[in-house]
């Protein structure tokens, strides 16, 4: 038996301005339905400490340029840098080094704001700055479940 307790509803709540411990939880090659190129990342926020908006995601994506089809490098280097993938680390592919992205940990701070496209205005959770993790390793790994440990 469980009760129900409202003050407990942070979970995927909408997610104010900050800064968050996460973990990039996937980390893919993506595209619009209108054929832009982009990563898409999905940076977890850590639930080992104390900390609001405990496992809910924060959805990052990096577009490639339009001019000529690139994603832009120092934005490329710096999400590296931040997760601490050694200077000088090579990769066979854009997806084995997104691979290596996996379950590293950042903070990430974030900021909401306002967009306008095709005469619609959006809210959006923009990232701002991404940066090395003061916690770099989760105390404890992200567990599996499975459907009978749900209580429903």
């Amino acid at each position: 038996m469980f009760e129900i307790d409202y003050s407990q509803a942070k979970e995927f709540a909408s997610i104010t301005d900050g800064t968050y411990e996460t973990f990039v939880e996937k980390a893919v090659q993506d595209a619009t339905k209108n054929g832009a190129d982009f990563i898409n990342i999905h940076f977890r926020i850590r639930k080992d400490f104390q900390q609001e908006f405990q496992n809910n995601i924060i959805f990052h994506r990096i577009f490639a340029k339009k001019e000529d089809g690139k994603y832009p490098i120092g934005a490329i280097m710096n999400l590296a840098k931040q997760a601490g993938i050694p200077d000088g680390t090579k990769f066979k592919s854009l997806d084995d080094y997104l691979n290596q992205l996996l379950n590293k940990c950042l903070k990430i701070t974030v900021k909401n704001e306002t967009s306008e496209y095709n005469g619609n205005t959006y809210n959006n959770l923009n990232v701002k700055r991404i940066e090395k993790s003061d916690i770099p390793t989760m105390v404890n790994p992200v567990e599996e479940f499975k459907e009978d440990d749900l209580p429903f």
